[in-house]
């Protein structure tokens, strides 16, 4: 599946508003990236599909992944073949199908169904503009009671996706870690939004960058580092404050 090399590290990041956002910075964390390759795995963990992030890797300065965990943590593929872990797909159980997701969920006040492009088969998403914690959890044991078993990841007070139960960012980053045979000490997140949170969940040490939306802002713990800079700065600054020597 990939090499797997005794020790080494992974950097696990979210793309939009943490890696991308800042053209100059994010020329400066490739020179990093580029300058510890031996020793370093390098993920991307984003909302959008692999698709998407090819796209932008051929078109601009993006380093390139050794994996790509997409659709907010539903499928992961290998780069730059594309090919998908298919173990990690085999993970959903039977408690899942997206049509009945959208068939529950339809009509319901405020909740708005994202453009197809934006759907998938392991995750259905929505906007849903300002929604208190209350109607969230309505509609999560709506979908309970209608026999689906959903991860509900709500960010930036708008966008709600539903996915299978176990299957997110942090999930997913856990399973190639344990693929490649790297520690958990040896792992380093970051993100700037609440569908990053599930990064944090894993006792991983984190990197919240300076913008962040602040549902990401209030995690605080020994393992979390919050820069004082925006997009991949504040991921730059972290990675100094966690790996390099003081």
């Amino acid at each position: 599946m990939h090499r797997a090399i005794r020790n080494e590290k992974m950097l696990a990041s979210d793309l939009d508003g943490t890696v991308l956002g800042d053209d100059c910075a994010l020329r400066q964390l490739a020179r990093w990236i580029d300058e510890n390759r031996d020793t370093l795995s390098l993920v991307y963990v984003t909302g959008r599909f692999f698709e998407s992030v090819a796209e932008l890797i051929a078109a601009g300065d993006l380093p390139e992944p050794d994996a790509v965990i997409a659709a907010v943590g539903t499928s992961i593929h290998l780069y730059p073949s594309g090919e998908v872990v298919e173990e990690w797909r085999d993970r959903v159980g039977d408690r899942w199908d997206a049509r009945t997701v959208r068939r529950v969920l339809q009509g319901q006040e405020s909740l708005r169904l994202q453009s197809e492009e934006l759907q998938s088969e392991f995750k259905v998403s929505y906007y849903a503009d300002d929604a208190d914690r209350q109607t969230l959890e309505t509609w999560r044991r709506k979908l309970q009671f209608a026999g689906i078993d959903a991860e509900m990841i709500y960010s930036s007070r708008r966008d709600l996706d539903f996915l299978p139960i176990g299957m997110n960012k942090g999930s997913a980053v856990a399973f190639l870690a344990e693929r490649w045979s790297i520690a958990p000490e040896n792992i380093l997140v970051s993100g700037n939004t609440g569908n990053d949170i599930a990064l944090f969940e894993q006792g991983l040490a984190g990197i919240i960058v300076a913008n962040a939306e602040p549902e990401l802002k209030r995690l605080n713990g020994p393992h979390i580092y919050h820069a004082r800079y925006a997009c991949a700065s504040g991921v730059l600054e972290g990675i100094r404050h966690m790996w390099e020597p003081k």
